[in-house]
Parts: C-alpha cells; structure tokens; sequence
C-alpha cells in the first residue's frame, strides 16, 4: 500500500549532505472506487427510469469519466467534495439485463473502473415490489439481490435478496463506520512502511482509546468490530516488526528515545482498549462477528499475546489491572533469579508459578529475563467451542479463566518451558448445568492458533491434569494462552468398555467367518426356489458387509486419528460403508418379505430384481458416505480427534445415524404390517396345532430382525449422537460385540431347516390363497 507525494531522501556523510527529491504517483486501482450498489433492477411496465451512479476518492485530480454503453463522449469530473460521483439516467428499458461500466481515468494515474449490472424486469416477471422496510427498496427481479448504500459516515452496502417467488428476503447490513476504516488504513500504511512506527503507534493506541470508549457509539455492528479487531491485529504487526515494547507501568508504547506524543492517560494504553472492546455485547457483536470470520477472536487474542510479550526490561516486579484485563510480570536480572509466582486478583483463583531452575537455563551471558503473565477474564468465552487432538469425543464448558504467558530471554521470545498453573473454576451457567449430563470432569488446555484451518482451537498436548474438586493444576510444557474445560459428556475410560469391545469385535469377525464358510458349503441344499434365493443373498451380504465394517473398525483402531493420515482417514470412509451397507441390506430383506407376502401372486425374477437390490444394498450407502467425506473433509471435520469414525461435533455423524434411524423405522413397521396380517382370522379348516406352530415361528423372526439388528443399532446411534449413561455404552458394546451369534447358529443349522421367516412367508401365502378359495 503506498501514497502520492513528494518523497525527499537525505544522505549525510561528515559535513556534506545531499538531497534527493521524487514526486511519487499511484495509479488508479479498485480501492479508489466507493463502494455503491452494483446490482439494480429496472421494471419496464412502469412510466419512469432509473439512474445509475458510480463514484470514486477525491484525490485533488481531475477526472474524466464515460459509460460504457451509455455516454456519448467522456465528461469532465472535478471538484472539493469527497467522493466525486458520476450519474447514468436511463429512460427506456436495455433490451434483455446489461452490465454498464463505469471508467474513471486521470491523467498520469491510469483508469480505474466500476461496474453496475440492470436486471430487466418484463410483463409478467416474478419481482418483488418496492418497500420501504429498513431503508428504500426499490422493484426488484426475481433471483437478484437488492442493494442500497449505507446511511450517514458509514461505508459499504445492505442488502436484500428477492426470492424465486418475489418474496423479499431479511435486510443484511455490510456497513462499516467510516472513522474505523479510515483509522484500519491509516494503521495499514505503516505497517507498510510510511512514517514513523514508534510516534505511528502511540497516535493509534490514542485513537483506538477513544473509538472504544463506553458511550462512544462507533462500534454499533459486527462489521464495525471486525475493522477494529483488524486494527488491533495492525498495530501488533508494528510492533512486532520494528521490535517497539511496551512501557511497564502503564503498558503504553515506549519510544525509549523520544517522548511519546501527548500524555499517555489509562484510556490510552493498549490493554485499556482490549479491555473496552471485551465490554462489548458478546451476542449482538462477538457472535455476529464470529459468524462472518470464524476466526476473530482467535485472532484478537493472539494479537493481545504477541503485543503483551515484549514489555521495557526494567528491574523488579509491574502490574495492570482493569476490569476484564490483569497483568502481572517480573524482570530478572542475573543476580537476582529466584521463582517466579503470581497470584491474580478477583474470582476465581487463578495463580502462575516458573521455577527457578527453569529461568536459569534461559539467563545467558548477563541478559536480563522478564516473564509476563496475563489473565482475560472474558475472552475465554467468545472463543469458538472448537476441540483438537484428545478432546473430541466430549462437549465442554469454560471452567476458569483464560492464562497467557510468556518469557523474554536475550534470544528474544521463548516458547518452550515448563510452567505451574492453579486455575479455580467458575460457576456455571443455568443451562450449562441442565446441559450436565454427569460429574465435571477438569481438562487442562490451552488455545491452539494453528488448528482447524487457522480457526483455532483448544488442545491438551503438553499439559498434564490434577487437583482436587475446587481447584485444578496444571503443568504445561510450553507458554501460550491457557484454561481449564470442565467436561459435561464424556464417555469414561474404562478398560472393560474397551475389552469387550476389542473382544466383541474379533469374536463377530471369527462367526462372520463361519457363517459365510458355512452358507457356501450348504447352498445348494437350501436354496432351491426364488423365496430362498432372495433370502439367503440378503443374508449373505449382511453378513459380508457387517464382515467388512468389523474388520476396518478394528483396524483403525490402531491408526492415529488425524486428517493428514490418509489411512485414517480412508478407514472412516469404509468403516461408514460397510456398516450402512449392511442396514441397506437389512432394508433389502424386509422389502422382499413384505413383497412375498402382500403380492402373493407377483412373481420376481432373478434377472430383474437382483440389479436392483445390488444398488440399494451397496450403491446408495456408497452414494452417502462419499457425499459425507466430499462435504466434510475438505473443512477438517470428517474425523473424530480421537478415534478414525465420523466427526460427531459437526453434522458428519448424520450421514450415518439418519439412514440408520429411518431403516430401523421401516423394518419395524414392515414388521408390524407382517403380524397384523397374520393375526387376521383364518379362513382355512386346516388344524389348530399347524397354526400355533406357524405363530410361534413368527415370533422367531421378530427375535431375529428386531432386537438383533433394530433395537442395537437404535441404541448404537444413540449413545453416539446424544448424551447417555455409561450404563447404555456397556449394554450396547455387549449387544453388538454379540449380534452375529444367532446368525452363525441359523446358518450352521441350516442345511436341515428351513429359515422361520421363510415358514411364515408361506403360512401368509397359505392364508390369502384359502381366503380366495373360499370367496
């Protein structure tokens, strides 16, 4: 970023001094064109036009400027005002929706250009009428968005989409304070280069000061927070590049060789406008904010650290407090180390301690160490509940406040050393309490800038947990931002969870094994009509899917769960396709009993229905899973941060639970269906006995369908989506680890009888024909 002007560089050697002089220009580029309404719509049924507008920054140049199509001849565009602007009227309708440029040129500068596009609206076009909601909102198309510029000093446009139908949208406002923005330039240009960095900085702390202020009202909407948030991110830049530190006493910029301009005051220094901005409306703003940028506050506090970092070295202990803000620190000189420990005001405790020996082995050659401690007493919260590595099988609650430390050595800033923290926790919140699902568990974390694409997120490598009900310690390896979560779901670590899982699991693969060893060896004993085919090739490939899914789970369970592990991550995929392939099957079986028993007399053939239960047995949950890996994966939500399964904090996990759901629900009403049938009053003489054998073999089948595959899984999908006991995660892993046995025992005994659904389908058969007979 540069500006026009007369730049003058001097050279002094001894008594000679030479001079250079340099008119510099900048051409004309998209940031010289004011931002203004570039969508508009023109209704042709009505009597009057419209006027397009374009303007551009008054750089004290003439202008010339044309539309293209639209101006006969160039016209001349000069004057004091700020920004020029330039008007198209346009009396008759464009033909079909035409786009007008707006070319702006200035001798020397180049040309700079702006472009408006006129969507015509015909007789008999859906469009949405003029309204004078939330601002003047002329006719517009249907499918197009309506824009208008922002009110008073404030830059940029609201807008108002037009639906398909003509139905008006909600007002979205894109409008910045126009102070703000010209105070985010005025910080970009030196961090670009222009001026000097030192007084630079003290004018826009000062500033900053004053925009924030309580009362002040320039900060009204999320666009205006995250020009302010870009400002603070600005001047940490500076700072950091032309190595500037801040003052001990009142955390204000130090100049070391000259005075700061104009007296440095409380409401001037730079945690005294973190502290202001951290007053703001968390919902109306922060939340607002975080849903545009995601990565705001991540990026507010890391400006805070890396600012905060570098105070003047002096001797002896400093302190800052204000209301959302508390700083602590000490300068140690090399005959003065001793253990740093600090203990911060206000609730809850919060307490920070470094040993000594740890300093010692930073003190080199005479050099001073300051180490800084920082608490944020809000912050914490507006931070996204986003969790890393260990952390994403549980939902959180900020249990304490937010901790960010750091050690200046004379090798300048130090990221590695061990640090002692004692973190009190808070009260909850009414609904976070109601939200608890069992007792609080403490995590000690601290905030990772790096995860989730630059997100942030929190992260427990490093640090180790203890304490007692009240209090938790930490001990952290490493210096950044850190807190405490308190779990409110958890699934708890037990070794007998996990062993009669891991046990479950191979012992269902071992009677896979057989079954399917055992289907081959006897199929041509059973499969003798189209009844048995259909029903023994769905009972096949459950078996063969449910195989595959068992075999990739207990694999992964060996991967490190990550989303630069490919192998992980292609585990998760086919863990999620064998396991819904298996219930597409299961679907595929209750269709086809449902068919053989209300169309009793419509025949399948091999040849025609086989294709078409292979693509709903494997084709559509191949369809899901890989709509599930391409939407997910690409955002680093598709794994779990702890085990290679689909994430279950973003909406992954319902690429497999829905399906699951909605399957269990149609087989049990294909169930219902069946019995109610079945339970009609016969119309055959046939005996007593031959009924009650054929109801007690329907009784067999529901063993067989319902709690085996439906009521498991039903569970299964529930303890992974929901809040539940530990006692549902036991009974689950015992169903499931066992769900195969029943299976593996129909198919060894097989070959001498028949299946009991298949008994059924035929006593069915058996009714409806006695029904029609005796008609």
């Amino acid at each position: 970023m540069a500006r026009a002007g007369e730049y003058i560089c001097r050279y002094v050697y001894e008594n000679s001094q030479l001079q250079l002089r340099q008119q510099v220009s900048v051409s004309l580029g998209p940031e010289d064109i004011v931002p203004t309404p570039a969508q508009v719509s023109m209704n042709c049924s009505s009597s009057g036009g419209i006027t397009l507008r374009c303007c551009i920054r008054n750089r004290g140049k003439a202008y010339r400027v044309s539309w293209v199509p639209g101006s006969r001849a160039p016209a001349d565009l000069v004057g004091d005002t700020d920004p020029l602007c330039h008007s198209l009227p346009l009396e008759t309708c464009p033909a079909q929706d035409t786009s007008y440029q707006c070319v702006f040129e200035s001798e020397g500068l180049g040309a700079a250009q702006a472009v408006v596009t006129v969507s015509v609206i015909q007789a008999g076009d859906p469009f949405c009428p003029s309204n004078d909601s939330q601002g003047t909102w002329t006719a517009t198309k249907a499918g197009r968005v309506a824009e208008i510029s922002c009110p008073d000093n404030r830059a940029g446009t609201v807008q108002r989409s037009c639906s398909a139908g003509g139905v008006w949208g909600e007002v979205i406002t894109k409008c910045t304070n126009g102070e703000l923005l010209a105070g985010l330039r005025s910080a970009q240009l030196v961090l670009a280069g222009l001026g000097n960095p030192r007084s630079e900085l003290a004018r826009l702390i000062e500033w900053l000061g004053a925009e924030t202020q309580p009362g002040r009202g320039s900060v009204s909407s999320a666009s205006d927070l995250l020009a302010l948030v870009t400002t603070v991110d600005t001047i940490s830049r500076i700072a950091g590049d032309a190595g500037l530190h801040l003052s001990n006493s009142t955390m204000a910029v130090s100049t070391r060789d000259a005075a700061l301009v104009g007296s440095q005051t409380r409401q001037d220094t730079f945690l005294a406008v973190v502290s202001q901005m951290l007053d703001f409306d968390p919902q109306a703003l922060w939340a607002k904010a975080q849903a545009d940028i995601p990565s705001v506050a991540s990026t507010f506090l890391q400006s805070i650290e890396n600012i905060t970092r570098r105070p003047v070295p002096a001797d002896g202990n400093f302190s800052f407090t204000l209301p959302n803000v508390e700083l602590q620190g000490a300068v140690f000189g090399p005959d003065s180390l001793t253990d740093y420990s600090k203990t911060f005001h206000g609730q809850p405790l919060l307490q920070a301690h470094i040993s000594q020996e740890v300093l010692e082995q930073l003190e080199q050659l005479g050099a001073n160490v300051t180490v800084t401690s920082m608490a944020l007493k809000t912050l914490g919260g507006l931070l996204p509940a986003n969790y890393g590595p260990g952390l994403g099988s549980s939902s959180y609650v900020l249990g304490s406040l937010l901790l960010s430390s750091s050690i200046m050595s004379r090798n300048g800033s130090v990221s590695q050393a061990e640090i002692a923290m004692t973190f009190g926790h808070r009260n909850v919140t009414e609904e976070e309490a109601a939200a608890a699902s069992g007792e609080e568990r403490p995590q000690c974390v601290f905030w990772d800038h790096g995860l989730f694409q630059g997100e942030g997120g929190w992260s427990s490598q490093g640090c180790q947990t203890s304490g007692t009900g009240t209090t938790t310690k930490c001990t952290c390896q490493h210096l950044t931002s850190f807190s405490v979560l308190m779990s409110i779901h958890s699934i708890t670590d037990s070794f007998w969870l996990d062993f009669l899982s891991q046990f479950g699991v191979c012992a269902s693969i071992l009677a896979l094994i057989l079954c399917l060893g055992i289907y081959y060896l006897v199929w041509r004993l059973v499969v003798r009509n189209k009844i048995s085919y259909f029903r023994y090739m769905t009972l096949v490939n459950i078996a063969l899917s449910l195989l595959m899914a068992n075999a990739w789970f207990l694999g992964s369970t060996w991967m490190t769960p990550s989303h630069e592990n490919e192998l992980c991550v292609a585990a998760t995929f086919f863990t999620h396709f064998f396991y819904l392939a298996m219930f597409f099957w299961m679907l595929v079986q209750a269709l086809m009993l449902f068919h053989h028993l209300v169309f009793v007399f419509h025949q399948l053939t091999r040849a025609s229905i086989t294709p078409l239960l292979v693509t709903i047995g494997y084709l559509c949950p191949l369809l899901i899973a890989a709509a599930d890996i391409t939407i997910y994966y690409p955002k680093r939500g598709y794994v779990q941060a702890t085990a290679c399964w689909l994430n279950g904090h973003n909406g992954a996990i319902y690429a497999f639970s829905v399906p699951v759901l909605v399957i269990v629900l149609v087989n049990v009403l294909i169930l219902f269906v069946v019995v109610m049938k079945l339970m009609r009053p016969s119309l055959s003489e046939g005996p007593k006995g031959e009924e009650r054998k054929t109801l007690i073999s329907i009784l067999k089948a529901l063993l067989i369908l319902t709690p085996i595959f439906g009521l498991t899984w039903g569970l299964g999908v529930i303890t992974m989506t929901s809040k539940s006991s530990d006692l549902s995660h036991y009974v689950f892993a015992a169903l499931n680890s066992f769900q195969v046995g029943y299976m593996t025992w129909q198919s060894a005994t097989c070959a001498r009888l028949e299946m009991p659904i298949i008994s059924f389908q035929l006593y069915g058969a058996h009714i409806r024909t006695q029904g029609l007979g005796a008609r």
